[in-house]
C-alpha cells in the first residue's frame, strides 16, 4: 500500500504498530527490539495523523520481560495470538493484552492444541473436540461468536490477507461476516484500542468466564450448542 492508501484505510480503522520490517522482537535485544517498537508508531502516527495504541509481536513471538518495553515505546495494548479465548482483556505490566478467539485460517486441531499447552488451556482444546477435527474455522467461528453472545465476553477474529487469499477463504470470510452482522444489534464492535480504553475504565465490566467459568452451559458438549444455535 502507499502511503495515501494507507492514511484512507485509517478513516475507518484502527491501524497498530507491527515493527519496522516485521522483525521477531524475541530475538533482540532490547534497544534494537525499542527501537522497533517506537519507530513503528511514530511512522504510523505521522503518516496517519491519528494515535498509534496497539501492537502485535510478528508471529505472536516475544519474552515478557519485553512487555514493559512495548508500554515504554508508548503503546496502551499489545495483542497476542493466544487462540480460543473469549475472555477480556487483562492487565500486565501497565499494558492491556489482548487475546484472540479465531484465526481465518483451517488450521489442524494440532495447532490449536500446541497455542493452548503454551498458555496452560487444553481444557478449551478438548471442549471443542470435533469442531476443531473439521479444519472447518467458519464454523468454529460460528459457535463461539454464539457462545460470548450468549454468555459476555470478548470475540475476536483476525487473519492475513495473503493466507486467506492462499487458502481461498475470502467467500468464507464473508459468509461468516454476514452472519456476524445478523446478531450485531445484540452486541457491540469496538477497536482494539477502544476495548482496552473502556476495560481499564470499568474492568469488571461485561466479565466473562470464558472456557473456565461456572455458567452450566461450559459444561454442554459444543455439538449440541451447534446444533441448537447454527443448524
Amino acid at each position: 500500500m502507499n502511503p495515501s492508501q494507507v492514511r484512507e484505510l485509517a478513516k475507518s480503522f484502527e491501524i497498530g504498530g507491527h515493527t519496522l520490517e516485521h522483525v521477531a522482537i524475541d530475538t533482540l535485544p532490547d534497544a534494537e527490539a525499542l527501537a522497533q517498537l517506537s519507530g513503528s508508531r511514530e511512522w504510523i502516527e505521522q503518516l496517519t495523523g491519528t494515535r498509534c495504541r496497539v501492537f502485535c509481536f510478528p508471529g505472536g513471538k516475544f519474552r515478557s520481560r519485553q512487555l514493559p518495553l512495548v508500554r515504554q515505546a508508548g503503546y496502551e495494548a499489545v495483542r497476542t495470538v493466544e487462540l480460543l479465548s473469549t475472555a477480556n482483556p487483562r492487565r500486565i505490566d501497565g499494558l492491556c493484552v489482548i487475546p484472540t478467539t479465531v484465526q481465518a485460517f483451517p488450521h489442524a486441531a494440532t495447532a490449536y492444541a500446541r497455542n493452548a499447552l503454551k498458555r496452560f488451556s487444553a481444557s478449551a482444546v478438548f471442549r471443542l473436540g470435533s469442531v476443531l477435527l473439521s479444519r472447518d474455522w467458519a464454523r468454529l467461528a460460528k459457535v463461539l461468536f454464539l457462545q460470548t453472545k450468549d454468555r459476555g465476553g470478548v470475540f475476536h477474529l483476525w487473519g492475513h490477507s495473503w493466507e486467506i487469499a492462499e487458502q481461498e477463504q475470502w467467500k468464507v470470510l464473508e459468509d461468516f461476516l454476514v452472519f456476524a452482522g445478523e446478531h450485531l444489534k445484540s452486541a457491540r464492535c469496538v477497536t482494539n484500542g477502544d476495548l482496552c480504553a473502556e476495560y481499564a475504565e470499568s474492568p469488571r465490566k461485561n466479565t466473562a468466564p470464558a472456557f473456565e467459568g461456572e455458567n452450566p452451559r461450559a459444561a454442554c458438549p459444543i455439538e449440541k450448542i451447534w446444533e441448537k444455535e447454527v443448524s
